[in-house]
């Protein structure tokens, strides 16, 4: 079953005063027992008059909202659902109301001194609530006193405005702010048997049969009998001593009839009527001289805030990521019926009746934002229901619903790829790869980055690849912290100029991306070609005899000396003997037999045998010559 706190809104002291004043209200039942009856759908014991549950399941002050796995409570941190208060007890510091002041009076009077009366005399309450599986508002309530014996008459004033300046130090006349339809919660236990429990309502309009006593409006109109109707409240009080085990000063042994507790149908008695949005934000308690409403008013407890409402609340939270803008919102069935919000921004929808046909809308844009999620994360109270469809949200509200819905609206950023090869000139053949940076992204970026390799000025025309290179170097993928891998080596097939380029896929935080084209040029440029010269002569040479006789014979000797041999004295590197037949011209007639190389003037010398009729002849070492020269 799910629970709320009707007063989350309050301070501890001033949580303490109301549960006093309410707490009083509700008594109903019986004195204290062993009675652990519950009204409606509540799982409250209201009417065992202790602090204990005593029957598994069930709950009481020390378990209120949270069932633990024990029934016992040692500490109030034990009861997250509770909130408590104390009061000036037997202390002339303690303040009241003075001069005859009655239940009807607006215009009242605060002194300061003791309850003349300390039966009177308040000391602490308790109050706590859930709304049940019915969707029924329930309040439990308890309180305690000072004095251990006597009749008691306490009321509790609870007001949907509060009275500004009226707190446990005021004294003097003051104004209590009161509105039609504020609630008076009578309760009157005359120190034995079951408490007497009234409900009354301020009146501003109409005739003066409406005032319970007073003589003319405003008025507290006529009083409701909360005991005769079965099912609207229970209560109880101590009839023995009982331990109160809930901070300060715990624990504490009450002595009997100093401890009352309750627990009322604020639906039921029509506090809350079915189909209707209403709402309390301020109480405060008060206790009579005497069972009679007329009677003077002693001690109080000065107004605390509150929260007790059977109406709904919707809050929208916005969350932009990457940026902020403002996003536009329209609703069906709540107040305004459009709404701005931006990053951090909530807007709270109060006082809305229980119902069917609630919604908000966030409108499209701006820009290029996105919705990227709509959770309602937070639902509470019985029947209600918020269900997103795209980026509507349709909201049941139950008794006291609470939704709170989150728009999550995304924009990716466009990040900044830098690159550097690893090399912008190589030779024909030669190997380059590139290295990425992503920077200026949201986030650490993930996915993917291709590299690709073009052909020429631009990144147009990619290279083609077993041709131009050995293949494109294709993509890799981007590490977990946000790092780029290096690209594969691509070989350089052919020379030319070429543009790398690498292309970021993005992910969802961060658009795609591209490096700036020409950022990253590779020149491969064709190989100059070196020359040397190598000359290779078959060389020959000729000599003319004349002067011999007709018949001469004998031999001519034709010797080529290398560069080497300055003088021809060596042996030479070439030689051709001819023979002779007279007068006439000889030659060497090489074709391929020998080949000069070798750099250097090469050096003719000739000899004649002669023969019996002739003389030997010879000519000169380097008459004729030749000369290879190589650059």
């Amino acid at each position: 079953m799910k629970r709320m706190s009707l007063f989350r809104s309050l301070k501890p002291r001033s949580r303490g005063a109301l549960l006093i004043g309410l707490a009083t209200f509700v008594l109903a039942a019986t004195l204290a027992g062993g009675a652990t009856a519950l009204i409606g759908s509540s799982t409250f014991e209201g009417s065992d008059g202790n602090f204990l549950v005593d029957t598994t399941g069930h709950s009481d002050w020390c378990n209120v909202g949270a069932l633990p796995a024990s029934n016992v409570c040692p500490t109030a941190s034990q009861a997250p659902n509770l909130v408590a208060v104390t009061d000036q007890t037997n202390s002339s510091k303690d303040n009241s109301f003075g001069q005859g002041t009655k239940e009807d009076s607006a215009a009242v009077s605060v002194v300061a001194g003791s309850i003349p009366n300390n039966k009177s005399d308040l000391a602490r309450f308790y109050t706590a609530s859930e709304v049940a599986s019915d969707n029924h508002n329930y309040l439990y309530l308890g309180w305690e006193r000072a004095s251990t014996s006597g009749s008691v008459d306490m009321d509790f004033e609870i007001n949907q405005n509060p009275t500004s300046g009226f707190d446990v130090t005021t004294t003097g006349n003051l104004t209590l702010n009161r509105t039609a339809g504020d609630l008076l919660l009578t309760f009157d236990f005359s120190g034995s048997g079951a408490p007497t429990l009234g409900l009354l309502k301020w009146v501003t309009t109409g005739s003066r049969a409406q005032c319970y006593s007073a003589s003319a409006l405003p008025c507290w109109g006529n009083r409701v009998d909360l005991n005769a109707s079965a099912g609207l409240a229970e209560g109880a009080v101590n009839a023995a001593s009982v331990i109160d085990p809930l901070d300060p000063g715990a624990p504490r042994t009450l002595a009997a009839q100093t401890f009352g507790e309750a627990s009322v149908d604020l639906t039921a008695a029509g506090v809350f009527p079915a189909g209707t949005c209403e709402a309390f934000g301020s109480v405060f308690n008060k206790s009579r001289s005497s069972s009679s409403f007329s009677a003077e008013i002693k001690d109080f407890i000065a107004p605390r805030p509150i929260n007790v409402s059977n109406c709904g609340t919707v809050n929208i939270h916005k969350v932009a990521q990457n940026g902020d803008d403002t996003f536009g919102y329209t609703t069906s069935g709540l107040t305004p019926a459009s709404f701005n919000l931006s990053n951090g921004g909530t807007k709270t929808f109060t006082l809305i009746q229980p119902g069917t046909g609630y919604s908000v809308t966030e409108s499209p844009g701006p820009g290029s934002w996105i919705l990227a999620d709509l959770t309602c994360g937070s639902v509470s109270g019985p029947g209600t229901v918020a269900t997103p469809s795209g980026s509507t949200v349709n909201i049941t509200i139950g008794v006291g619903g609470v939704v709170d819905c989150t728009y999550t609206n995304h924009i990716s950023v466009t990040p900044t790829v830098t690159t550097t090869l690893s090399a912008t000139n190589v030779a024909v053949g030669g190997t380059v790869h590139d290295s990425a940076t992503i920077s200026n992204g949201s986030g650490t970026p993930s996915g993917s980055v291709t590299f690709t390799v073009y052909k020429g000025s631009d990144c147009s025309t990619p290279a083609v690849a077993t041709v131009d290179i050995s293949a494109q170097p294709g993509s890799v993928t981007v590490n977990a912290n946000g790092t780029v891998p290096d690209s594969p080596d691509v070989s350089f097939l052919k020379a030319g100029t070429y543009q790398w380029q690498a292309s970021y896929s993005g992910d969802g935080n961060n658009n795609t991306a591209k490096s700036v084209c020409g950022t990253e040029q590779l020149t491969v440029p064709q190989n100059i070609a070196g020359i040397t010269t190598a000359q290779d002569i078959i060389p020959n040479d000729s000599a003319s005899l004349s002067g011999l006789t007709s018949s001469a014979g004998g031999t001519l000797t034709f010797s080529l000396y290398s560069p080497t041999d300055a003088t021809c004295s060596n042996t030479p590197a070439y030689t051709k003997t001819v023979d002779v037949s007279g007068n006439g011209t000889y030659s060497t007639g090489n074709q391929t037999t020998f080949h000069a190389t070798v750099v250097g003037t090469w050096k003719w010398k000739t000899h004649y045998s002669g023969d019996v009729n002739n003389t030997a002849a010879d000519s000169a070492c380097g008459v004729e010559a030749f000369t290879i020269k190589n650059t």
